[in-house]
């Protein structure tokens, strides 16, 4: 019966790929901080636990002032990281913690923390929210927004490129700043003040580029040429443009309106590859970059393998 079953399961996926994932569910989620019943005098709570392996994402959960007697849920939601900070208020608070992935979870771990006050200020933790860390992106408008801090009466703004010259410095009282950038790399960095007492800079980078790649040009095989071998090099050349990583990308036809797609490679400098099958061929190519920005394709070359 169980051979009949799986090959039924097998006709019925054909050829897509089975994954199975890992069952974590006996093992433990090791918890390094907050420890059980910590007190803080600041409002920013950052919460950190060891990765998990077979773990993909992480639930975390707070509740004031227990879960089960609760008179509030503070937070549930999911994240992929091994550290989250939290603002929370004078109160009293029990969070847990648990590691999944599609199929299975590890049981709650559950701890208590109390925030008595908020006198030390400087201890707070801004959160960056956007962009995204160490972003490459070919938009150049970009809201830059972090979470508020309680008791915050500013934040303070400051925006240097890659040789360390500061371009924006802004004292404000939102916590979003639409900044348009030219291309180049940046540091962007955010703290908060009370009037007196001031965070530490928390920041991040990201990098600028609305340039696209120059266009490659082709060199071998020459238009119209043909070889009696099965070994094929293709080279160009190409000058790059300072900005986001570039990449160059092949494509080799077997017909003259470029429908039948035989090749395609990322390649660099250039590319050797074998076609035992003889007959005419056509080759082009295109540069990217890790920005997202592209090139304009090169018209195609002919090759005929004798």
């Amino acid at each position: 019966m169980r051979y009949i079953f799986l090959s039924f399961l097998f006709l019925y996926l054909g050829c897509e790929e089975i994954v199975l994932e890992a069952d974590i569910s006996d093992k433990q989620l090791v918890v390094l901080a907050p420890t059980d019943n910590a007190q803080f005098n600041s409002t920013s709570v950052t919460f950190t636990w060891e990765p998990l392996e077979d773990a993909t994402k992480y639930q975390i959960q707070i509740a004031k002032p227990t879960f089960e007697n609760a008179t509030e849920i503070i937070l549930n939601t999911e994240t992929t990281e091994t550290t989250f900070t939290q603002q929370l208020n004078v109160g009293t608070y029990e969070w847990r913690i648990r590691a999944l992935n599609s199929s299975y979870s590890t049981p709650f771990v559950t701890r208590k923390l109390t925030v008595l006050s908020n006198n030390d200020f400087s201890s707070n933790v801004v959160v960056l929210n956007s962009p995204t860390n160490n972003l490459i992106t070919n938009t150049a408008s970009q809201q830059l927004s972090w979470s508020s801090i309680i008791g915050a009466t500013s934040y303070q703004l400051q925006i240097f490129d890659n040789s360390s010259t500061l371009v924006v410095d802004q004292n404000l009282t939102t916590t979003t700043y639409n900044y348009t950038f030219t291309d180049n790399s940046f540091t962007w960095k955010v703290r908060a003040t009370n009037g007196s007492d001031y965070t530490l800079y928390s920041s991040r980078t990201i990098l600028v580029d609305t340039t696209s790649p120059n266009t490659p040009t082709l060199t071998a095989p020459v238009n119209n040429s043909s070889t009696s071998g099965t070994s094929v090099t293709f080279n160009y050349s190409r000058t790059p443009i300072n900005g986001s990583t570039e990449f160059d990308s092949l494509y080799v036809y077997t017909d003259s309106n470029l429908s039948n797609l035989f090749v395609k490679k990322q390649i660099t400098n250039s590319h050797t590859e074998t076609i035992a099958t003889s007959g005419t061929y056509f080759w082009r190519m295109k540069a990217f970059d890790a920005a997202g920005n592209s090139s304009s394709t090169t018209n195609s070359f002919s090759f005929t393998i004798n």
